[in-house]
């Protein structure tokens, strides 16, 4: 009796033994199959490794530094070359190629496993390639123009040979163009051997001699333009003249300094991979910054024909609209500027291609960087994001009187990281954000400009409140900076064994007169309670002192 089989459990078994040769085949795909590499070239030597990717570029740079080309071109596919052509042309591209490592490449040693396959068991489960074999590995990609090229490892089997490493038949086709870009110039090719011999790091000594060159010639460069744009704007007399000068200054110095840096690394010297690999991205930082700068003059340039910042100016009550403007503006501003360094950032890292270049892409991806740079600079985006808070919820503005912890105050700047605050005395004090938004303040021209002012004066037990009131009434009156309305009041606050507390009250309409209003009617008063002293039978003024009340 035949046994059958359930359709379903059949299914299963079918998707378990696929699910089990999957890596097996997998492994056994991970190589690039063409009938013969590099028929047109002599055996390759016994001591020429090529198993994996490392053994293969430790072999091709060994070869390249004894200049034994007929050997290091072993670890070329050559297969895009004729075959009668592959003895003769295969040496000087391995020479090219070896020359364009060694000046534009960092090769990330981490990257290239002692593995046939390739396979890095390290890799995050979130990888691409993740526990799969690899068959052909990046480099490097080096700029072309309009194109990047390539610079790869392939894994060839060619025929029933075992699978070899090798650099790409395509990277071998772009190898004559990128040693034309970044091979050695005719100087170089002119100095004496001496002078090519290569120091630590891979450095040439004409490199430990022409590096500085370049940055002294660059420095003296940007101390001239300095000292011509400084000449310029003495001789200025006009109100653009002198705004122009000022935006280009400081981004014309930048632009002038990093050209002569590129210009003298790419067209007078080509250095090797160490020392581009910091010039290069120098540069494109260089550029990027004179136009953020350049930006950033032209948006405070805009901003002060719009706005004015001045405090004084600022703080008048009839200006509320115009300080929230104002303080609006300089958020829009910082705004701006933290989003230009992102974009400056980013065009930096992504044109210089140092997540490539230095071997961070797995740290980046990991986002280990960004977790790393957000503790250390946590403190510094507290203080950008509250002092936006301030910003957009207006709680203090440019040119808004503020008490803050006992300080008098006009709100001056608010800056990044700290809020700069005038106080009456014409000292600045310099708040934290953090701190500024964290702790209670007074404000007050948040709503109203006007504000009550209370004055207390200690009189005698026997003194008529009701006469100094009409004295208190009529000083109010007469003054022409505040007028009689309900807030105008004299009470009877309190009473101890000095006398009784009489407080006044005034109204005055503008916040920045109103402690000298204070003062003012102060001295009136006490000027008439000693004028109704004199004419009246009881003492107004307290007649006791401490030492009779002690006793």
């Amino acid at each position: 009796m035949s046994l059958r089989v359930p359709p379903v459990i059949a299914a299963l078994f079918a998707l378990l033994f696929c699910l089990v040769a999957a890596p097996p085949l997998a492994a056994q795909d991970a190589f690039y199959e063409v009938d013969a590499l590099n028929a047109g070239l002599p055996p390759v030597p016994e001591d020429f490794y090529r198993d994996n990717p490392q053994e293969a570029v430790e072999s091709f740079l060994d070869a390249a530094e004894d200049e034994d080309w007929a050997r290091a071109v072993h670890a070329l596919n050559l297969n895009r070359v004729d075959e009668a052509d592959q003895a003769e042309r295969g040496p000087p591209l391995a020479r090219q190629l070896a020359r364009v490592l060694d000046r534009r490449v960092v090769i990330s040693w981490r990257r290239l496993l002692e593995r046939p396959d390739a396979l890095d068991a390290q890799a995050s489960s979130s990888a691409a390639t993740a526990g799969q074999p690899r068959r052909s590995l990046l480099l490097a990609v080096l700029d072309r123009g309009p194109r990047e090229g390539a610079i790869r490892l392939e894994r060839i089997k060619a025929g029933d040979d075992d699978p070899v490493w090798v650099f790409s038949d395509r990277t071998v086709e772009l190898v004559p163009e990128l040693y034309r870009l970044y091979g050695p110039s005719s100087l170089e090719s002119s100095l004496p051997d001496w002078l090519r011999k290569q120091t630590f790091w891979g450095i040439h000594v004409w490199e430990l001699i022409g590096l500085p060159v370049v940055l002294i010639t660059a420095y003296l460069a940007g101390r001239l333009l300095h000292r011509l744009f400084g000449w310029l704007s003495r001789k200025a007399t006009h109100y653009w003249t002198t705004v122009t000068l000022r935006a280009l200054r400081w981004p014309s110095i930048i632009v002038v300094v990093t050209t002569i840096l590129l210009y003298s690394t790419l067209r007078i010297f080509v250095f090797s991979g160490p020392v581009s690999t910091i010039i290069v991205p120098l540069t494109v930082i260089g550029y990027v910054t004179a136009i953020l700068i350049f930006a950033l003059n032209v948006i405070d340039t805009v901003l002060d024909r719009l706005v004015t910042f001045d405090s004084d100016k600022l703080s008048d009550p009839d200006n509320q609209a115009l300080r929230s403007f104002a303080t609006s503006m300089s958020a829009g501003r910082r705004a701006l500027i933290v989003l230009a360094l992102l974009i400056a950032a980013g065009t930096a890292l992504a044109s210089a291609n140092l997540f490539r270049t230095l071997g961070f892409s797995l740290l980046a991806s990991a986002g280990a960087l960004t977790l790393i740079l957000g503790f250390a600079a946590r403190q510094i985006l507290g203080n950008i994001l509250a002092s936006m808070q301030i910003a957009m919820n207006r709680s203090a503005r440019i040119g808004d009187f503020v008490v803050f912890k006992d300080h008098w105050c006009t709100v001056e700047r608010i800056h990044f990281t700290f809020v700069q605050l005038r106080t009456w005395t014409g000292n600045r004090l310099v708040v934290p954000v953090s701190d500024f938004v964290s702790d209670s303040f007074e404000n007050w021209s948040l709503i109203d400009s006007g504000m009550i002012r209370v004055i207390d004066l200690t009189l005698a037990q026997t003194a008529d409140v009701g006469a100094l009131r009409e004295r208190f009434h009529a000083i109010v009156d007469d003054h022409d900076q505040i007028e009689r309305d309900d807030n105008t009041m004299a009470m009877v606050l309190s009473q101890d064994g000095f006398g009784q507390v009489v407080r006044f009250t005034v109204y005055c309409r503008n916040q920045m007169q109103a402690w000298a209003i204070e003062c003012d009617i102060r001295e009136k008063l006490m000027v008439a309670a000693r004028e109704l002293e004199e004419n009246l039978p009881q003492p107004v003024l307290p007649q006791a002192r401490m030492d009779d009340m002690a006793g």
